[in-house]
């Protein structure tokens, strides 16, 4: 049973983490605005001012998607501090923290990209070079590994709901019981070891 704390911190995770996921589809459509569909390269012949507003566009929703993930990982720290969950007993929640932890670096590097882009375009400059060479860089970074962190956070949701691997306090007692029954432990005597040396 989970505290109120916990409670708290886990409906914190779950909204942040709906607008996290959700900024991140819209910063998607809005930077395939910049893109050719047929192949990756950047769309010539835009007019100024609609490129200027899908680079503002992309600059806000940054921002946004970098305050949501802020508030993911502190909450799903604190929830997993806060729940004590028994991971034997829940393999799921296992799963869930190596798919969302183990692209943290990877996240806090993009999205040190994304602070560069907006201070950039803050800047106002007089061409878009710059910005697009960033946003060439932010959706290259690694060879697309950001979007298999995107495919792991659409997993986390899966493993989340159906909960594989789960396990009850019984079934645990039964594991335990058949390893005494079936493991098999040896005792080496003295004569066991002289009867090694002799041979």
């Amino acid at each position: 049973m989970l505290s109120k704390s916990a409670k708290i911190w886990l409906f914190l995770l779950i909204v942040s983490a709906i607008f996290f996921l959700g900024g991140i589809n819209i910063r998607a459509i809005i930077g395939n605005d910049l893109l050719n569909y047929d192949e990756f390269s950047f769309r010539t012949g835009i007019p100024p001012d609609e490129e200027n507003m899908i680079f503002r566009m992309l600059s806000f929703s940054s921002l946004f998607i970098m305050s949501a993930y802020l508030i993911v990982l502190i909450s799903a720290i604190t929830f997993l501090k806060t729940a004590k969950i028994n991971i034997r007993q829940n393999a799921w929640l296992l799963m869930c923290c190596i798919l969302f932890f183990s692209f943290v670096p990877v996240e806090i590097y993009t999205y040190y990209l994304d602070i560069k882009f907006f201070l950039l375009y803050l800047k106002n400059p007089p061409n878009h070079d710059g910005l697009l060479k960033l946003f060439g860089e932010r959706i290259g970074f690694l060879k697309g590994v950001p979007w298999i962190g995107v495919l792991s956070y659409y997993t986390i949701i899966f493993i989340a709901v159906f909960r594989p691997l789960n396990k009850t306090k019984e079934q645990l007692e039964e594991e335990k019981k058949k390893e005494k029954e079936y493991s098999y432990k040896y005792f080496m005597h003295e004569d066991d070891d002289l009867d090694i040396l002799n041979k």
